[in-house]
């Protein structure tokens, strides 16, 4: 047999990079495609080994599914730690969260979206979608809530139904403007939630704060 008809050889890969290298074509797989088309045959297509070789790290496609949105979930709870937290000015590290978590959706925007989507027809993604990306970000927001009225820095009296409604806002808007080609500007969006949350939770920006000019043409007057 001539040399080049001879078969090409196989990468050798350890266990973490065969891993890391299938969780990156399912991502870049769902690029492009909706969940439903993410099959094993498709998937490991993209990465030049074979078929068998997905379940040695994987049971499934939920347990892929599942593996795929963790780190993402870890980093976007990072990302809010020092609002949660409460390091520092709340006003500031609240923007400064909501700034980094739209940074992250806008990074993994398609893949959220289709897991978003994939959840409402499959009951396991479903369960773990939700408990990962929603209602731990709802108990940990409520929990800051509880801790900021107790402090009245606000009059919220529902932490945890408002919780709810400001996390399904960031899931609709960031889906809706980052979750599609073209996106929006990353930086608008952030603007866009922080305006909703801070006057949701704090009110709107003191007077005196907003508006320097005004402020020293006021105290002008007063003297």
């Amino acid at each position: 047999m001539s040399p080049s008809a001879e078969r090409p050889r196989r990468i050798r890969r350890s266990p973490e990079q065969a891993e890391q290298e299938i969780l990156d074509a399912a991502e870049a797989f769902l690029q492009d495609h909706d969940f439903r088309e993410l099959t094993v045959d498709a998937l490991m297509r993209g990465t030049g080994m074979r078929r068998s070789g997905f379940y040695n790290y994987f049971a499934d496609r939920n347990e892929l599914t599942l593996r795929l949105i963790e780190p993402i979930a870890e980093e976007m709870m990072e990302a809010a730690r020092p609002w949660l937290d409460d390091e520092g000015d709340p006003r500031a590290t609240l923007a400064a969260g909501l700034e980094q978590v739209v940074a992250i959706y806008a990074r993994h925007g398609r893949l959220l979206r289709a897991v978003h989507e994939a959840s409402y027809h499959d009951q396991g993604i479903e369960r773990f979608y939700r408990e990962l990306l929603i209602d731990n970000f709802v108990e940990a927001v409520a929990r800051r809530l509880r801790r900021e009225r107790r402090a009245g820095r606000t009059g919220i009296t529902r932490p945890d139904d408002i919780a709810r409604a400001l996390l399904t806002l960031n899931v609709n808007v960031m889906f809706e403007r980052l979750g599609r080609t073209p996106s929006d500007p990353p930086r608008a969006v952030a603007q866009t939630l922080r305006f909703v949350w801070e006057r949701t939770v704090y009110g709107p920006p003191d007077e005196a704060a907003a508006a320097p000019g005004r402020r020293t043409a006021v105290s002008a007057t007063a003297r």
